[in-house]
């Protein structure tokens, strides 16, 4: 029970005692006035009818006509004659029937009905005693009225007080209520400043103190997230143009191929400017400058968009990872890109004969390698370089791949819709006490019985606008075997084309409330890279998720800038973060590993590495106080009915 609650009852409990001893007493003070009053009109009415009788005392008939007279004309229960040798001479009476008053008040309330008596007498001559007795229904109907009147005066008053009271309690207690939500904020890892200061002395040290806390947690979780994004500008930024250097493109590159997403087919650019030592030694390197801004902003302006990645490799060569991105459109932006620098150069005289520019272009595919893809990327740049005439030259591959139509991809994946032809695997995550989840992948069966990954078909899934369909699939397929296994915690990922359809947003939240008894054992999952294409949308995500009591985590967490702020947003549950980001030599590593440590211990995140793929490699990162893993190295990666 709240504390206001507790007061508003003990002042609501102080006061109806008030109220009722107060009650009391007035109705004691009524009841006694109404019963002297009683005695009063009987005393006066029996002194006045004895006076009337003394002058007829020898008549016997004329004395009981006038009493009948007095008694048929007034409201009494009894009037008695009496004799001086103590017998009734007459009596006249009546059993009293109350009217007009509830039976229950009658009984409840004892009213006694005083007798008056006078003495009757002729000059000295005593000759009898007449006593009167009054009718208790009158009086007890005043009674009565009083009764209800002092009622709807308690009731009245009592709610004025208690309502007056609930207000100024209100107001009294309003800081409490402030300070209440500062908590839960900061039990939430919430870092909320409470503007309103109370005056009460007590209550405000109360609140300057925790505003005095949470402005320090916040400074040292914006001074980690400083030294974070500091580490990561060192470590992934080329120092010359601000893009992103060779590390990062192979990082991002490798994710994309291994994706489970449109982005595991795509193409990549490598760019070399030749002649640009000489250039160089001829202008100088502040001269330059201008150039590799004009460079670095267009790459910026043309190859942020839809997950691509520019880079610079160094200060001759640049790259462009453009996922999902068919070779007639990646073709059409590099060629873009190649007519701008030619202009560039043509409108500075003094780089116009020294620096040409070339492209290699090639395609990349899910089931290849990093290395692979780079060589062949490199290959076409040699030849590019080669070439008398152009100035772009593509890498052809000569696989065997899978040509098929749009109809015949939308018609493929479909049938394996309709036939439960797409397969669920999973891969545990490990915790200190045991298995966290397991995540979810999605694989097909085709029609030759070969199992496929996931980046072989879901460009086309993606491209087919498909990809809603098969979310639902695996989402009512983990439903269904987790109603079946009920020791099992499942984590799903959920794509940003879903949370793009606002009809598939809807038939997701009534599929959460109609799954909430699972909501211990399921878990969702967002890519880094969806979120920071879609934040406000993830937003909306990540409230549904937590309102009703369902939790989410962040996978393939990027560590960038953009990343690090949409954290404190979200707050998920947990970030899933490839190794290679937490493994790093030199100082500035295992300040940059402590600060990402600080910063999801600060919003209670769980830190789960990822790639793991031996027992070395696990070692490693418990030393740098990881806690959490996934990878082969951990667990391989299994259907799910097993």
């Amino acid at each position: 029970m709240t504390l206001f609650r507790q007061i508003q009852i003990l002042i609501t409990t102080i006061l109806i005692v008030m109220l009722a001893a107060v009650l009391k007493i007035n109705f004691d003070n009524t009841t006694e006035f109404i019963r002297n009053q009683m005695y009063s009109n009987a005393k006066n009415t029996a002194n006045s009818v004895s006076l009337s009788l003394s002058p007829f005392t020898n008549d016997t008939a004329i004395m009981v006509t006038m009493i009948n007279a007095m008694y048929d004309g007034g409201y009494y229960e009894e009037i008695r004659l009496t004799g001086n040798d103590g017998k009734d001479i007459y009596r006249v009476h009546q059993e009293p029937k109350i009217e007009g008053v509830p039976a229950f008040f009658v009984k409840l309330v004892k009213l006694e009905t005083p007798a008056a008596d006078a003495q009757i007498s002729n000059g000295w001559n005593i000759a009898g005693k007449l006593t009167v007795k009054g009718h208790p229904g009158l009086s007890y109907i005043q009674l009565w009225d009083s009764f209800k009147y002092l009622c709807l005066s308690f009731i009245v008053i009592g709610g004025i007080a208690v309502a007056f009271s609930h207000v100024i309690l209100k107001f009294l207690l309003s800081a409490l209520v402030n300070i209440r939500k500062q908590a839960e904020a900061i039990g939430n890892n919430d870092f909320m400043i409470n503007e309103k200061v109370p005056r009460t002395p007590e209550l405000k040290q109360v609140v300057l103190a925790m505003n005095q806390m949470t402005g320090k947690v916040q400074s040292i979780y914006d001074r980690e997230i400083d030294t974070l994004k500091k580490y990561q500008e060192l470590l992934y930024r080329d120092q010359l143009t601000g893009l992103y250097n060779r590390k990062y493109f192979v990082n991002k590159l490798t994710e994309y191929i291994e994706s489970e997403s449109k982005n595991s087919d795509g193409e990549i650019a490598l760019i070399s400017f030749e002649g640009i030592d000489r250039a160089i030694a001829e202008v100088g390197h502040p001269n330059m400058r201008p150039f590799y801004d004009a460079v670095a902003k267009y790459m910026n302006d043309n190859f942020s968009s839809d997950g691509c990645l520019p880079s610079c490799f160094n200060r001759q060569e640049l790259a462009a990872i453009m996922p999902a991105l068919n070779q007639e459109d990646s073709a059409f932006k590099i060629n873009g890109f190649i007519k701008w620098a030619k202009e560039l150069i043509a409108a500075n005289d003094r780089l116009a004969d020294i620096i040409t520019v070339k492209a290699g272009l090639t395609s990349y595919r899910y089931d290849e390698t990093t290395a692979k893809v780079l060589s062949k990327a490199d290959y076409a740049l040699t030849v590019a370089k080669s070439m008398e005439t152009g100035d772009v030259s593509r890498f052809n591959d000569s696989s065997n791949q899978m040509v098929l139509g749009k109809l015949e991809w939308k018609n493929m994946i479909e049938t394996a819709l309709a036939e439960n032809r797409f397969i669920l695997t999973s891969q545990a995550v490990t915790s200190p006490t045991g298995e966290l989840h397991q995540e979810i992948f999605v694989n097909l069966k085709d029609e030759n019985g070969n199992i496929q990954r996931a980046g072989f078909f879901m460009p086309m899934v993606v491209n087919l606008n498909l990809a809603n369909n098969l979310d639902r699939y695996v989402l009512e397929k983990s439903v269904e075997y987790l109603t079946a296994k009920p020791d099992s915690t499942l984590a799903i990922n959920i794509t940003d084309v879903f949370l793009n359809d606002r009809a598939s947003f809807s038939w997701f939240r009534q599929l959460l409330l109609g799954s909430k008894h699972l909501k211990e054992r399921i878990t969702f999952e967002i890519s880094d890279n969806a979120i920071n294409n879609n934040a406000d949308i993830c937003l909306d995500f990540a409230g549904l998720i937590k309102g009703l009591g369902f939790t989410f985590g962040v996978d393939r967490f990027a560590m960038s800038p953009k990343s690090l702020e949409n954290l404190q947003k979200l707050k998920p549950n947990y970030i899933k973060i490839d190794y290679d980001y937490l493994i790093g030599s030199g100082e500035d590593a295992d300040t940059a590993i402590h600060s990402l440590q600080t910063i999801t211990e600060s919003l209670g995140i769980k830190l789960i590495a990822t790639k793991v793929e031996n027992s070395e490699l696990k070692t490693a990162l418990e030393n740098k106080n990881i806690k959490y893993f996934q990878g082969r190295g951990i667990a391989d990666i299994t259907p799910l009915n097993k």
